[in-house]
């Protein structure tokens, strides 16, 4: 797939993770490229700045209210298996009160994180989770 063909999009997602535990989406009721699951957030809007992009995301996904947020990495990829080109911005965050989550899209996922590395996830994203993993470990 040439890089002009793919389609670009900017997008901010979250991992919520505590103590060896995450939160993650599950996605097999509306899927959109054969993913099982995925991290919550979305496309960055015209007029958004990343940040603004998150906090409306998990507002329409969860109800949610986001404060605590930190950026874990900002980077690019091209992901041809589902013709994107991705310019991502990763933040990671505590996982918030269940019982004040209010999911519009798909299920809530909780696991212990090693687990995460077996799931069905957009190309990329296994590695992300390893990335981050090893670096919370480090510290």
């Amino acid at each position: 797939m040439i890089k002009d063909k793919m389609i670009k999009r900017k997008v901010a997602t979250i991992l919520f993770n505590t103590n060896g535990t995450i939160l993650i989406q599950d996605r097999k009721t509306h899927s959109k490229h054969g993913e099982e699951y995925g991290f919550f957030g979305g496309k960055i809007e015209e007029d958004e700045t990343p940040e603004q992009a998150l906090k409306r995301e998990l507002k329409e996904e969860l109800n949610i209210n986001i404060k605590d947020f930190k950026l874990f990495k900002h980077y690019s990829q091209l992901i041809p298996e589902i013709n994107r080109d991705v310019e991502r911005w990763m933040y990671l965050s505590p996982i918030p009160d269940l019982k004040k989550l209010k999911v519009s899209e798909g299920k809530l996922a909780l696991m212990k994180f090693i687990d995460s590395f077996k799931l069905k996830m957009i190309p990329g994203d296994i590695e992300l989770l390893k990335e981050i993993y090893e670096s919370l470990n480090k510290k």
